[in-house]
């Protein structure tokens, strides 16, 4: 291990083994915001009312969401030659996040056109919030959108299902630590995607809950 292993505002240049490393891709790869939130809004999801309003408001947020988001990812990633499926440079994450931030706007719309439950909407209010935010600090500093997108999920099925939904927090260290190691984010990275994300879902959510 080297020195800028506890430096905050550097990247990890310690070794691990080979099984760490693939166990950190597949930590890395799984606990992409967009994928993840498939298993997360289908939580969140079971307090509609009927299985036909499950199945509206899931699938506007799978598509919103999860699939546009992904799709549009993919594509940047392929487009700026990272093989990861992560956009990798920050000069090269602003429209990918803007579209993102456009995506969740038109997810907004879309729930509260068809009156889901506010939870639901609230939540996709805070993905738009967020990402915006992300998209700002994108142009000076390279954030951790992965350590951020745990945050306001966990938060929502926090409320709804309190106290097991805060269990989710405990994916945040082996999150951090997956970027971290591959050399995706510098500690105080992942940190400033957990603050960002914290502080604007907490107002979101004060404000509108």
């Amino acid at each position: 291990m080297t020195t800028a292993l506890h430096d905050p505002t550097h990247l990890f240049e310690g070794e691990i083994s080979e099984r760490a490393r693939r166990t950190a891709k597949i930590i890395s790869f799984v606990t992409q915001p967009q994928l993840f939130s498939i298993v997360l809004f289908a939580i969140l999801c079971t307090v509609c009312s009927s299985i036909m309003e499950y199945a509206v408001v899931y699938g506007l947020c799978l598509f919103f969401g999860c699939i546009f988001p992904i799709f549009e990812v993919m594509y940047y990633s392929k487009k700026f030659k990272n093989d990861d499926g992560d956009v990798v440079r920050r000069e090269d994450r602003f429209v990918p996040l803007l579209l993102g931030v456009l995506s969740y706007v038109l997810g907004i719309v879309s729930l509260w056109l068809v009156g889901a439950p506010w939870i639901v909407t609230v939540l996709f209010i805070c993905y738009a919030v967020v990402t915006f935010a992300i998209t700002i600090v994108t142009t000076r500093w390279k954030i951790s959108i992965h350590a951020c997108g745990m945050i306001g999920p966990t938060m929502a099925i926090t409320t709804v299902y309190f106290p097991w939904g805060a269990l989710l927090i405990l994916l945040v260290p082996p999150i951090c630590w997956s970027r971290y190691v591959l050399r995706k984010h510098t500690p105080a990275q992942m940190a400033g995607g957990i603050a960002v994300g914290f502080a604007l879902t907490a107002i979101i959510f004060a404000l509108l809950l």
